[in-house]
């Protein structure tokens, strides 16, 4: 902020009463003509800014386009110049009304024709400023004036035209609320500002007045500007019912991340505005064709969000070989150390010098698996019953032995079996092989054996634990 002047005569004739506010390159104030008594509204350019002539020509261009915009929701420039003192000025009719923020804050939600009469005049004086090549660039609530008129209706003025945005302006003890009108563009680091980021400017401001807090919000700046970017806004029947049909469409259309998605221009945002025309403040909804409405926004608000990504996308690029460098200061990655056994000898040295594992050095009488625990230890001894029975040798009992046959200490019997005496037969003639060295091998018939009975293992007897 620079010096404040207040108390100073401009060109002569002005006396600047009060600061109303303080701006990155130039301050407005409250001011008086002397002579004529008359309120008057004053910007004045910061001294470094009115020691440079580029800076100085720049203002002066600004504000001929002012003059020349003939609007009255745009401030009507009386005069403007540079007095013998140094100081260059432009003189306004006075400034009447209250800040747009101001109002919000105090009556919080506006009635939806209040707040769609006041959107269409913002977008009618851009469309004016726009004609003449003027970008505002810097609109939000707190450069709206609100006033009434003759017949009580409500009218709006844009004020602060062409100004740095809170980027640029480089504003101390900037706020988040400060950052919630910035289109997506500003906030991804365009530094160039043009008809797009107005009509943007002026979805929030419908938005803000609707829903009584503007679309995106947050505690610090970066995280505002982050959700300008990524995210799309609440719905608005989120926090009222009474939003005419027609009407959110175009606020969206306004809200559109991508530029190009956007109303083509303020005039259009303006028509399709008082298209929407004044409401009632309590809207009775038609019973049939709910779902082909509701159906209608999904679908609009599916466009928007895949529009954003893209941009988002398209914005967010980044150069792989650029982003990632090499850390210079970074050390090689080294690799995992060889087995030592190291571990090993240490397990094997725990008290009681006895190798886990290892199965080899278990005590006498020690069960495998390293611990010593045997699982049989509390099992009960299986005893065989007392007595004895026989089994006669003229049933056909599976279990009786022939006589004669032995039973191994395997448990397998074995019986003896005779074989048939075979008739001698003579043998064949002996052929000489062409190979002197080797013999032919004699081919022997066999003969058929007699049939014998296949020994059949004794079952052990009924309760006796198998021989292993």
């Amino acid at each position: 902020m620079a010096q404040d002047l207040t108390g100073n005569i401009i060109a002569d004739k002005y006396r600047l009463d009060s600061l109303y506010r303080a701006g990155a390159e130039s301050d407005l104030y409250s001011a008086t003509h002397r002579l004529m008594d008359k309120k008057v509204t004053i910007r004045v350019l910061h001294g470094r800014f009115a020691a440079d002539e580029i800076e100085r020509e720049r203002f002066f261009e600004r504000s001929k386009r002012e003059s020349g915009a003939g609007a009255i929701s745009l401030p009507n420039v009386v005069d403007f110049g540079t007095d013998r003192e140094g100081f260059s000025y432009c003189i306004y009719e006075a400034f009447i009304g209250d800040t747009l923020r101001s109002v919000l804050e105090q009556d919080g939600k506006f009635p939806v024709h209040s707040a769609v009469s006041i959107a269409q005049q913002s977008a009618a004086a851009l469309a004016i400023a726009h004609s003449v090549e003027i970008v505002h660039g810097n609109l939000s609530a707190e450069n709206v004036l609100l006033s009434n008129d003759s017949d009580g209706n409500i009218v709006a003025r844009i004020i602060d035209i062409d100004t740095p945005n809170p980027i640029l302006a480089e504003k101390e003890n900037a706020t988040a609320l400060d950052f919630a009108y910035l289109a997506p563009e500003l906030c991804a680091g365009s530094d160039k500002a043009d008809q797009r980021t107005d009509i943007y400017s002026v979805g929030v401001l419908l938005y803000t007045m609707l829903a009584g807090v503007p679309p995106f919000t947050g505690e610090k700046p970066t995280e505002v500007m982050l959700k300008h970017i990524e995210e799309m806004p609440s719905p608005l029947s989120a926090f009222r019912s009474d939003i005419p049909d027609g009407l959110e469409p175009v606020i969206l259309q306004a809200l559109s991340k991508n530029p190009e998605m956007r109303q083509a221009s303020a005039t259009q945002l303006a028509d399709e505005l008082a298209a929407v025309g004044t409401v009632p403040e309590a809207k009775a909804k038609a019973a049939t064709g709910g779902f082909w409405k509701t159906a209608l926004m999904m679908l609009f608000g599916v466009g928007l969000l895949a529009s954003a990504l893209i941009y988002a996308t398209r914005v967010k690029q980044t150069d792989p070989i650029t982003s990632l460098q090499p850390d210079a200061n970074g050390q090689p990655v080294q690799p995992l150390n060889p087995a030592t056994g190291i571990e090993e000898r240490n397990l094997a040295s725990l008290p009681g010098g006895t190798d886990v594992n290892s199965n080899l050095s278990m005590a006498p009488g020690t069960m495998p698996g390293g611990d010593g625990y045997d699982p049989w230890a509390n099992a009960p001894t299986l005893q065989p019953p007392s007595g004895t029975y026989t089994i006669p040798s003229d049933t056909d009992s599976p279990f009786t032995m022939d006589p004669g046959c032995t039973m191994l200490p395997s448990g397998l019997v074995i019986c003896p079996t005779r074989m048939p005496q075979a008739e001698p037969t003579p043998p064949p003639p002996r052929t000489p092989s062409t190979n002197t060295n080797t013999s032919p091998r004699p081919i022997l018939t066999p003969t058929p054996a007699a049939p014998v009975r296949t020994p059949t293992p004794a079952a052990p007897p009924a309760n006796q634990p198998e021989t292993l």
